[in-house]
């Protein structure tokens, strides 16, 4: 410790006190000879002070008097001993020497590579993956390296390249320090992958596998990049999981996260492990056919709606949503007036059994009988297969029954004397002369 002050024939030292909490008080003195007054008056003198020992990271209060004390004035000051991440620490005090990690990644084989540097020598080495929070909780295997093969490379297995997974080493010492590497810190999106549904309840829920702020809410796909907030509820996920109940697994729901980084958008039911409900529009000059077939009993609002946008579809005045329930694979059909047939106009299914439920909408409705939409394919398959049928069938008989005949003729040629017409041909001619 350096003490800097300017020095006057009349103070013969000065005198100093360390005090730290739950330590008790330590003083010393310093005094300044004679000649050395003489030669240094009104000048600045440094007076150092290494006879006090401390731990990284205390607070120490520090008070300075003059020899004689002049009005009894005394100067103080707080001081925070640097903690061992200080550099110079880390070198100098033993105390603070955790030996430094480097390490290789194997993705293939999902493996890390750990090689310890700069430990004390004196001591066995402790070395171990960890899940980083406010502790870091091991994971997997720990290897405790003699004194002697601390040049030796160690190997870890992981299972998820997961942002708070860390490499923590330490001295095998008493309160010994401790050192952490995070070798996937920026795989924030890796976060994300802990999303699960329950068919029974039919609840999504995320557990977050690092401890991680985000805000969690969930929202419909509508554009490519685009998704639209559902906006009546959002979780923190800081204290507890988070877990939406009653949801829809349409393949537009997505989970957004969102954090001080920024946002990330996860739709669990864009695979096809997860089959909903389908939906299929048909449309004519009498009106529009709604198709839907679920795989699960459901209930649903259909009706008409007008595009005011890209994406917002708003309800027609004159029109009102029809409440349906469909049974497990049994397609059932509604049909909706044909009043209202232009290119804004849309037909608008919801399910209305859950909390969390996409709108979908067909656009683009024709009213000519001749047109149907993309998704009616299969309604004018079925209107025009049993004709189709029993044109090919006639057509089939029809050329097996000439088939036939031309054999039957074949044969009676081979019957025949040489010198004599075939009786195919002779039965032709006698019916030409009647």
């Amino acid at each position: 410790m350096v003490v800097k002050m300017t020095l006057y024939d009349d103070i013969r030292g000065v005198f100093m006190c360390v005090h730290s909490p739950g330590m008790l008080e330590r003083c010393q003195i310093a005094n300044f000879p004679h000649n050395t007054r003489q030669h240094a008056t009104g000048k600045e003198v440094e007076v150092q002070y290494d006879c006090f020992s401390f731990r990284p990271g205390q607070d120490l209060l520090v008070t300075l008097n003059t020899v004689p004390s002049f009005c009894n004035n005394t100067w103080t000051q707080t001081y925070t001993i640097p903690e061992c991440a200080d550099e110079d620490l880390r070198r100098t005090i033993s105390e603070c020497k955790t030996g430094e990690l480097a390490y290789t990644v194997n993705t293939n084989r999902t493996e890390i590579t750990v090689r310890v540097r700069e430990a004390p020598e004196d001591a066995d080495y402790n070395l171990r993956l960890c899940l980083k929070g406010r502790i870091c909780i091991g994971v997997g295997s720990h290897h405790l390296i003699k004194k002697q093969d601390l040049h030796r490379n160690q190997s870890f297995l992981y299972s998820k390249a997961l942002p708070c997974l860390c490499i923590e080493g330490w001295p095998a010492t008493t309160n010994a320090r401790r050192t952490q590497v995070c070798p996937f810190k920026s795989n924030i999106e890796e976060l994300w992958s802990g999303v699960t549904y329950d068919h029974q309840t039919q609840a999504l829920s995320w557990k977050p596998a690092c401890p991680v702020k985000a805000v969690s809410s969930l929202c419909q796909a509508v554009v490519p990049k685009t998704c639209l907030d559902f906006g009546n509820m959002s979780l923190s996920s800081e204290k507890h999981n988070v877990v939406f109940s009653t949801v829809d697994p349409h393949p537009q729901l997505c989970m957004k996260f969102t954090t001080e980084a920024g946002f990330w958008i996860k739709c669990p039911f864009s695979s096809e492990r997860f089959p909903g409900w389908n939906l299929k529009v048909a449309s004519n000059a009498d009106g529009h056919v709604v198709e839907i077939v679920s795989w699960f009993p459901a209930r649903f609002a259909v009706g008409l709606c007008k595009m005011s946008s890209s994406v917002t579809c708003e309800l027609l005045e004159e029109s009102s949503f029809l409440n349906i329930s469909v049974d497990r694979t049994k397609p059932s059909v509604v049909n909706l007036s044909a009043q209202r047939c232009d290119p804004s106009v849309c037909v608008q299914v919801k399910r209305i059994d859950v909390q969390f439920a996409v709108q979908e909408h067909r656009c683009n409705l024709q009213c000519s009988e001749q047109q149907f939409d993309q998704w009616s394919y299969s309604e004018a398959l079925r209107k025009y297969a049993l004709p189709l049928v029993v044109c090919i069938i006639t057509l089939v008989m029809a050329v097996l029954v000439g088939n036939v005949t031309l054999k039957a003729c074949g044969w009676g040629q081979r019957k025949q004397k040489p010198d004599k017409s075939p009786s195919c041909r002779s039965a032709a001619g006698n019916k030409s002369v009647h």
